[in-house]
């Protein structure tokens, strides 16, 4: 799985950006932690304190990732002309693959 391997040492780039590519390899990562955690609670069907304790702080983890790569995105003068280059060249809005820009 491509995303337990240092983003630096893989044999290719998915972005132009390495810090957005940083960010995003750690945003699912917290992403994958979480729902791999959350299914394995439901099909054993684990309940209790500690286990939503531990599935709110993986949920917080993917948040704080995310809103990290999302403030880079808006900053980022790399990613935003990327971003702005990718909104003008597509024809509809779902074939925008970097994240939406949305004001603070």
């Amino acid at each position: 799985m491509l995303s337990h391997l240092d983003y630096k040492t893989r044999p290719f780039k998915t972005s132009f950006c390495e810090e957005y590519e940083g960010l995003l390899i750690h945003c699912q990562d917290a992403l994958e932690k979480w729902t791999q955690r959350r299914e394995e609670a439901w099909q054993m069907d684990l309940r209790g304190k500690a286990v939503g304790a531990e599935l709110v702080r993986l949920q917080v983890a993917f948040a704080k990732s995310y809103a990290r790569l999302q403030k880079h995105v808006r900053q980022c003068p790399l990613c935003v002309f990327v971003s702005k280059v990718a909104v003008e060249n597509s024809e509809t809005t779902d074939e925008v693959l970097v994240h939406e820009i949305r004001p603070a």
